[in-house]
């Protein structure tokens, strides 16, 4: 027996939500693919080293840098598969796969609200967390010059991400003055490394007073908002396939459970 007026309907929207879904699963593997090839500087072993010293409730920023790329291109691949899988069970009617597709769509949507509600209200406490964490391994900072693990790593940050301190020094507010390097930077308010003229490679025995003394020509942004920004160049396109996924996704549970019902009423049950 054939299936009724709201079974085909049902199937037709289901195959092509399934697609739009497949669609959104390939665009967030791109993103994390992007993410890893992209991330740079951030993949450099001293920063990694540095950033391990970030913690985040026991979780370190260096895992958390290198965890999210990897988490996108993982659910982008989960999410094929169950696109795959509810195409497959409404073309070709079979409920048991159709149920199961339905149950695993309600957990992830589920889980999405969950996600996005703790994100909402954990935020400001999380931003605050990361910047105290930065603030206090930048207390350990020893100068250009040093060949500390954690110096190296904040000198490579500086150039790498473009950046300097955690908040960014100015005239207005010397973030040097609480590291180690205070005591014998001389007249030097930032060290070479923020200098828009030094590289990775000359950063350690180069100079230029009007950058370091007088706040010329420096890299004025604070590293912790050039790793944010870092970020946030890719978190548009990654919420706009969440909340195009989250629609999906309910439409899709819907039409899968109308065509079940439609499948025992035909008889058609596999």
């Amino acid at each position: 027996m054939s299936l009724g007026c709201g079974g085909k309907c049902a199937m037709f929207f289901l195959v092509l939500i399934n697609t739009l879904f497949l669609l959104l699963g390939i665009a967030l593997l791109v993103i994390g693919i992007v993410m890893r090839v992209n991330a740079g500087v951030l993949n450099d072993t001293e920063i990694l080293k540095l950033m391990n010293q970030v913690n985040l409730n026991g979780v370190t920023m260096a895992t958390l840098v290198t965890s999210l790329s990897l988490f996108s291109i993982c659910l982008g691949c989960f999410i094929i598969v169950v696109a795959g899988m509810g195409a497959f069970g409404a073309c070709c009617k079979v409920k048991c796969m159709l149920i199961v597709y339905a149950v695993i769509i309600l957990l992830l949507l589920l889980a999405e609200i969950a996600i996005v509600a703790l994100w909402a209200a954990m935020r400001n406490k999380v931003e605050s967390i990361v910047t105290s964490e930065m603030t206090n391994a930048f207390k350990g900072y020893n100068g250009a010059s040093a060949k500390d693990e954690k110096t190296v790593g904040w000198n490579l940050l500086f150039i790498g991400m473009d950046c300097c301190g955690v908040v960014g020094p100015s005239n207005d507010l010397d973030e040097f003055a609480s590291t180690n390097w205070a005591s014998s930077r001389g007249s030097d308010k930032i060290p070479y490394s923020c200098c828009k003229s030094s590289k990775s490679d000359n950063y350690a025995s180069g100079s230029e007073t009007s950058c370091t003394q007088s706040f010329q020509n420096y890299r004025s942004t604070g590293c912790y908002k050039a790793i944010y920004n870092w970020f946030n160049q890719y978190s548009t396109a990654a919420i706009v396939i969440a909340a195009l996924i989250l629609a999906i996704e309910f439409f899709g549970m819907v039409f899968a459970f109308v065509l079940c019902c439609d499948i025992d009423k035909e008889g058609t049950l596999v």
